[in-house]
């Protein structure tokens, strides 16, 4: 057994000193995102939006490229776009990664209260709805990293230490360009894309064409604003869109949420070729408003480096994938506390993070 160990033991020392074709490859991600209506504008968009004003529309792109070890200190990076994203033509790529730290309280804050889970597109609520969820078992459902965050969080409101910067092992964009002021309503990402970081053997490079480019605007819409009755939503039907995710969410005072789904257990939870669908009457008549969100999932294209054939198998030295989607939201039932809420959404919608925490809590009810 001793000699066994021994040989996994050199086997592992041995193997990180081997070439990089056969380690673990470097991964890229591309996330182009197109915001309309009330989630585009920051929150003089949405308020103009909401009044009657016409609503904007804004492009999003997050890159992330993610290295299997320790970024050496002194890298240089970039993400060199077509002509036609009027933005560029380099983009930076820039890094941190943090210790654990050691200030701060360590103490698990747990929400009170309990949520009310609805789904399905219907004018009345579905026999065995809704799904009543304690607040404080839900938090220990968490994922471990939007615990983390959590905690986090907690400790910058504090004033805690977060510890020594480590070298960094993923890159950003936006994150660090300070130059960066937004990018413009007529960008166009079609066209050839090359990624070079100073730590890898091999650039990355790969092209993309119209399918890929950003989506147009959804267009998202409520044909009624009284909560007690049945909510009817349309969209645009987006050609490139595979599908659609709903949903809606809001507060009875501070220990009650109530959310509705388009769909459980479904992802995307609509298929492309619908373009409405009913929120159950009822579902929000004790709120003072709600937020209803539309998502249209749009194409996704990988990359890699060698081009593998179908089945075959072999060391890759890198990947990237391109994710296309398209956002929207809408207020349901005006009032003082709605605006408040849409004010504060807007907020919420700059902080590092956000789409993770959301995507974790849509991950416990099987989407």
């Amino acid at each position: 057994m001793k000699k066994h160990a021994l040989h996994i033991a050199l086997i592992t020392a041995f193997a990180s000193y081997l070439p990089g074709a056969i380690a673990a490859p470097v991964n890229y991600e591309m996330n182009l995102r197109t915001y309309s209506g009330l989630g585009a504008g920051g929150a003089t968009g949405m308020m103009s939006a909401m009044f009657g004003g016409k609503a904007s529309i804004s492009k999003q792109m997050d890159l992330r490229l993610a290295n299997p070890a320790d970024i050496p200190g002194g890298y240089s990076a970039e993400h060199i776009v077509p002509e036609g994203m009027r933005i560029g033509p380099s983009l930076p790529l820039k890094g941190e990664r943090r210790g654990t730290g050691s200030g701060g309280s360590s103490e698990s804050e747990q929400a009170d209260g309990k949520m009310l889970i609805y789904w399905g597109c219907s004018e009345t609520v579905p026999k065995g709805q809704p799904e009543v969820i304690d607040l404080k078992a839900m938090s220990s459902r968490l994922s471990p990293e939007v615990a983390a965050m959590a905690q986090q969080s907690r400790k910058r409101k504090g004033g805690g230490d977060t510890g020594e910067t480590l070298p960094p092992r993923t890159l950003w964009w936006p994150y660090g360009d300070n130059a960066f002021t937004g990018i413009p309503t007529e960008a166009s990402v079609v066209g050839e894309h090359v990624v070079k970081a100073s730590f890898m053997q091999q650039e990355i490079r790969y092209a993309l064409d119209k399918d890929m480019d950003f989506l147009e605007a959804l267009n998202f819409k409520s044909g009624s604003s009284d909560l007690k009755a049945a909510i009817p939503l349309k969209w645009d039907q987006l050609s490139r869109a595979k599908g659609y995710n709903l949903n809606a969410v809001g507060a009875v005072g501070d220990k009650e949420i109530v959310i509705w789904m388009a769909a459980r257990n479904k992802n995307p939870m609509l298929p492309g070729s619908q373009n409405s669908c009913t929120i159950p009457a009822g579902i929000f008549q004790k709120t003072s408003g709600a937020m209803a969100m539309a998502e249209a999932v749009g194409p996704t294209r990988g990359f890699a480096y060698p081009p593998l054939k179908p089945g075959e198998k072999k060391p890759l030295i890198w990947t990237a994938k391109v994710r296309v989607n398209g956002f929207d939201n809408l207020m349901l039932g005006m009032g003082d506390v709605a605006r408040d809420a849409a004010t504060d959404a807007a907020a919420d919608s700059v902080v590092p993070g956000g789409g993770s925490v959301l995507k974790s809590l849509k991950g416990l009810f099987g989407n």
